[in-house]
This record gives C-alpha cells, sequence and structure tokens, in this order.
C-alpha cells in the first residue's frame, strides 16, 4: 500500500480513537457510568507513594499548560460557588477523563495491525510499535493529572464534610449557626 494512503489510514485511525474512545465511553448509560467511575473504587485510590511522585515531577507546574476538551470543567476556573454535588461531579469526571485517556493509550497498540497491510509487515512493525508508544506517552500525563486533581478534590471534600457537619452540630446545640 502506498505511504500516501497508510499515511492518510493511520491519521484517521488516531483521530477517531482519540474522538471515538471519549464519545463511546461518555455515551454510556448514566447508571453505568456512576457505578464505574465511582472515585471510592480501588482502582482510583490514590496512594501516598502517588502523590509522591506526582511532587517529585512537579506535576502541579506543568499540569495547567496540557490541552483539556472539557467545558464543564476547565481546570482554569474552578467555580467559586462550588458545592457538594459539584465536588463529586467533578470527581466522576476525573475518573472518567482518566480511564478515556488510558483506553487510548492502551487501545492505541491496535495501529500494530496496520503492519499487516504492507508488503513485509515486520519491517514495520517498529515503526508502528513507536506510534503506539508515543501516543500512550502523550496520554500518561493526563491520566496522571486526573489521579493527581482526584486526591486533592478528596481532601477538600473531606474538609468541607467536617466544616459542614460542626456547623450542623453547633446550629442543632444552639438554634444559632455560629455558636
Amino acid at each position: 500500500m502506498t505511504a500516501l494512503w497508510m499515511t492518510l489510514f493511520n491519521t484517521a485511525f488516531w483521530v477517531g480513537l482519540h474522538f471515538g474512545t471519549a464519545f463511546i465511553i461518555t455515551a454510556l448509560p448514566k447508571p453505568l457510568q456512576t457505578r464505574m467511575f465511582d472515585p471510592q473504587r480501588p482502582f482510583f485510590r490514590v496512594k501516598a507513594r502517588e502523590m509522591i511522585f506526582y511532587r517529585s515531577i512537579r506535576l502541579n507546574r506543568w499540569k495547567d499548560r496540557l490541552p483539556q476538551f472539557n467545558r464543564d470543567f476547565d481546570k482554569r476556573h474552578f467555580r467559586s460557588d462550588w458545592n457538594a454535588a459539584y465536588l463529586e461531579t467533578f470527581l466522576f469526571n476525573t475518573c472518567r477523563a482518566e480511564i478515556i485517556h488510558e483506553a487510548i493509550g492502551v487501545l492505541g497498540f491496535l495501529s500494530l495491525l496496520f503492519c499487516l497491510a504492507e508488503e513485509h509487515p515486520a519491517e514495520y512493525l517498529p515503526l508502528y510499535g513507536s506510534i503506539a508508544a508515543f501516543f500512550l506517552l502523550c496520554n500518561l500525563p493526563f491520566a496522571l493529572i486526573q489521579r493527581y486533581n482526584r486526591c486533592r478534590l478528596l481532601r477538600l471534600r473531606e474538609h468541607t464534610a467536617r466544616c459542614t457537619s460542626r456547623f450542623d452540630s453547633t446550629y442543632k446545640k444552639t438554634g444559632h449557626p455560629i455558636g
């Protein structure tokens, strides 16, 4: 197959993979998504060692320089009127975005099948393998950012819950929110 056609097919594959994966995952039924992308699931729990790693690579310094495609949760504009429901939705979105980026990275290795369209498939295996590895590495920072942000959002949610319960208990005892 000519190099031009393979380039066009490969480009279409990657564009389709990126946007198609995101579309398919976000189009799943809401109850299924709610179960799959629950931040309390063990897969989504961020360990202390991970946070040490994120600090060592100074993730907080460069994470906002990467592009994003989620208009509902723009990382540059955390809502000033946030509440518990907003945090829950944000946490859900970090889980879903993490899975989308990981799926794109893994499914990218399907591009190795393009070797079969070549006259000498083994010669092209390193090229297509390198392209797939490149796209995996390109999606990895986005997944790491989701995990980093989720850990911070969980701490914020816990802090908010403690403050709310303290406020509620004070109000119940005294009938006044200040005490």
